[in-house]
């Protein structure tokens, strides 16, 4: 915690296989500037700031990133108390765009880590990233998952160097994009239940005082698993824009091959039209030639 690394920490903290206990003292020496057999902050940073290459338009992007997620969480939070319907929409769709986008760069960067990691200790066993929970959360992408919440680092202008446990070293963007996950499933909770009220309390009758929830699962085979992501993917967004689809949301099993859709519809007869519409039918055909088994569907009226 004094801010400096001795030779015993630096081969601790950055031994990671790809240089040897000697070649790591060589190292710690070179930059060890001032010969104070201590390695501080400074060094560090001096060390790595001549040897970024490409990197550096990359850390200072991420500078960049952190401060504009920073100033949008902020906006999102003033649209949710105080912006009207479309404000809402409009900022949601924001957000899940952006968690979406964030989250790719992420997952590519961290294949790149560990292809690195795998070649350095081909003997070393590197657990999947892509599960956290007993379900993913399907709405973009074909793998998409997120990470439990974790603690978020604000970082200072300037170029800075965090020294610490390889877990923590994630947190920085990571813990930016478990913040991003975390707040949309807040805020669909929130405005799914706000519009359901207000559906219903604007309601002229008690004869519509309920919806249908459809439930549709599907079991995919393995050599058609890209083509149905990809035609479900479509499936999502244009269910979504239908003006009498309340809500409509996807989840991928652990099996990964199982797919649950749940679809919110208006009435039982509004759900009818839409199993006769050119999308429906569509997703459909795709259906039948990727699924390995027949679908299961359901439906119940919730009050």
């Amino acid at each position: 915690d004094d801010g400096k690394l001795s030779l015993e920490e630096f081969q601790a903290f950055f031994s990671d296989g790809t240089l040897n206990e000697e070649e790591l003292e060589k190292l710690f020496h070179t930059i060890d500037s001032d010969n104070t057999n201590n390695v501080d902050t400074k060094e560090l940073c001096d060390y790595f700031a001549d040897h970024m290459g490409d990197y550096e338009d990359v850390l200072a992007s991420l500078e960049t990133l952190n401060l504009s997620i920073l100033k949008a969480m902020d906006y999102t939070k003033r649209v949710y108390e105080s912006g009207s319907n479309v404000d809402q929409f409009v900022t949601r769709f924001l957000l899940k765009e952006t968690a979406n986008q964030t989250q790719s760069l992420l997952s590519s960067v961290e294949s790149a880590v560990d292809a690195i990691d795998e070649q350095t200790n081909p003997t070393r066993h590197y657990p999947s990233k892509a599960g956290h929970g007993l379900m993913d959360t399907w709405y973009d992408s074909p793998v998409p998952s997120y990470s439990p919440t974790s603690r978020m680092v604000p970082r200072e202008h300037g170029k800075s160097f965090q020294t610490g446990s390889p877990d923590t070293k994630a947190e920085g963007l990571e813990g930016q994009i478990n913040r991003l996950a975390e707040l949309i499933g807040r805020l669909e909770d929130k405005t799914l239940w706000f519009d359901l009220h207000q559906r219903l309390s604007d309601s002229e009758s008690t004869a519509c005082t309920y919806l249908l929830l459809v439930r549709d699962e599907m079991t995919v085979s393995h050599k058609h698993l890209g083509e149905f992501c990809s035609s479900l993917k479509q499936y999502l967004k244009s269910v979504a824009g239908e003006r009498d689809c309340f809500h409509v949301t996807a989840v991928k099993l652990p099996d990964g091959v199982t797919f649950i859709i749940y679809e919110f519809w208006e009435t039982e007869e509004d759900w009818k039209r839409h199993l006769q519409s050119a999308t429906c039918k569509g997703f459909q055909h795709v259906k039948v030639d990727t699924l390995s088994q027949p679908e299961a569907v359901s439906s119940v009226a919730v009050p």
